[in-house]
């Protein structure tokens, strides 16, 4: 059995949404998106390398022969990005985060055409330098990044000037980063401007305010902040006790993938 390049990706996508590992898909189908996205590629579809590498993440190796781990995407992730291909160039290079530094060096190299007028692609850039230990390089891209409006960039501006990584330390500077991260909608920033106002450690305390960024936070899939609110909402720490609106904000913990059990027993709570 043969399938086109077309085909091969519908296929690939519904292995990564996990159809051949529950049986909706035979297993022979393995074999033909491998052979067939193999073949697309080495006739030149970066698409076809992006694909097979997602492939190799998400699925074991007795399901999606021939592989050898985080190797085998890497491998296509590579494959895509010396094609010229951003996302090739992004998926190998937050692929190479726990790899040895010439592989991380490798991933610069593909990805800093992208870097230059691509927010994202700086932000990664910035992360690549970080984990080279090199934090000074990195504040360039990042900045560069946020003034692109990444808000990821931003945050990790206000976590280097906070800290005194990479720059001098600045903690006006940081907070103006983390405020520029909050206006952008960042998850994390929004949970730390949530903590400031709660605790009164960097802003003004305000109950109202830290719920209302906790809120936002949780909102925009920060399991933390969604968890916070389910405790807050359960002892009636800042907020009027409510029992079924912790149990919402628990919910959304864990769908979030916060270990909302596991937290509430090292708390003393029961969940509602």
């Amino acid at each position: 059995m043969r399938a086109d390049e077309d085909e091969c990706v519908r296929l690939a996508q519904q292995i990564n949404r996990g159809d051949l590992v529950l049986g909706l898909l035979p297993l022979e189908t393995a074999e033909v998106v491998v052979a067939g996205l193999t073949e697309a590629g080495r006739g030149g579809s970066a698409r076809a390398w992006r694909e097979l590498g997602v492939c190799y993440l998400s699925v074991s190796g007795d399901r999606l022969p021939p592989h050898d781990g985080p190797q085998s995407a890497l491998r296509c992730f590579e494959a895509a990005a010396a094609l010229g291909d951003r996302d090739g160039a992004m998926l190998f290079a937050g692929a190479a985060r726990d790899e040895p530094a010439p592989v991380r060096e490798r991933a610069l190299e593909l990805l800093r055409p992208h870097a230059r007028a691509d927010a994202p692609a700086a932000y990664q850039v910035g992360l690549l330098e970080q984990w080279l230990d090199r934090p000074g390089a990195a504040v360039e891209h990042h900045l560069r990044a946020a003034g692109l409006g990444d808000s990821d960039a931003a945050f990790e501006l206000y976590v280097l000037f906070s800290t005194g990584t990479g720059v001098e330390r600045d903690d006006a500077e940081g907070r103006r980063w983390l405020q520029r991260a909050v206006d952008l909608g960042q998850p994390r920033a929004l949970y730390n401007m949530g903590a400031a106002h709660a605790t009164g450690n960097g802003a003004p305390q305000d109950m109202q305010l830290a719920v209302s960024y906790y809120e936002r936070a949780a909102d925009a899939g920060n399991a933390r902040a969604a968890a916070t609110l389910g405790v807050m909402y359960l002892t009636g720490g800042g907020v009027d006790e409510d029992p079924d609106r912790a149990a919402q904000w628990l919910d959304l913990a864990d769908e979030l993938g916060h270990p909302v059990d596991d937290w509430l027993a090292q708390l003393g709570l029961e969940r509602p």
